[in-house]
């Protein structure tokens, strides 16, 4: 029997997803699981029964995490997430528009795909799929959408900045 965390960790999650129902609070418990069976091994008293002490402390474990402040969730005032709203993003209707206006007959009928993929997908693969791109070519036409863009003096200043630092 080898007895390595990484044979113990799907074990401890299994054990603790029959407790609670969310991932984030399994893998906690799973993790403090394998801490403690370390802690048990360097103090030189290892379970007689690995698989089943790691299974029963797992249960522990996510039992303990439902009674305390992780599992415990609050509904936040509308009023407090906007006091603490990001001040890096702007509105969607602020510039995008404009700048949508401004840099459309510079581009490319493909880069026009891509830039309304943009808008609509949520993701990069999911606007790559919408235009019938690979991931790395729709990268790769956003790149020459910013460096049009940076040409015609419609990016921000910090975004050419940071295109030149990476």
């Amino acid at each position: 029997m080898d007895c390595t965390p990484q044979n113990f960790l799907p074990v401890a999650f299994h054990a603790a997803t029959q407790v609670v129902r969310c991932r984030v609070l399994a893998e906690e418990a799973s993790e403090r699981a394998l801490h403690l069976l370390t802690l048990a091994h360097l103090h030189g008293h290892p379970p007689l029964h690995p698989y089943a002490w790691v299974r029963r402390v797992a249960r522990r474990a996510a039992c303990g995490l439902l009674r305390s402040e992780w599992g415990r969730t609050r509904r936040v005032d509308d009023a407090v997430l906007q006091a603490h709203a990001s001040a890096v993003r702007t509105p969607p209707d602020y510039s995008l528009e404009q700048l949508h206006a401004e840099l459309e007959p510079a581009l490319t009928p493909r880069q026009r795909q891509a830039f309304a993929a943009i808008r609509t997908c949520n993701g990069t693969r999911a606007a790559a799929r919408s235009c019938g791109m690979d991931p790395r070519d729709f990268r790769r036409s956003l790149q020459a959408i910013s460096r049009k863009a940076r040409a015609l003096g419609l990016a921000p200043e910090h975004a050419a900045g940071d295109a030149a630092d990476g």
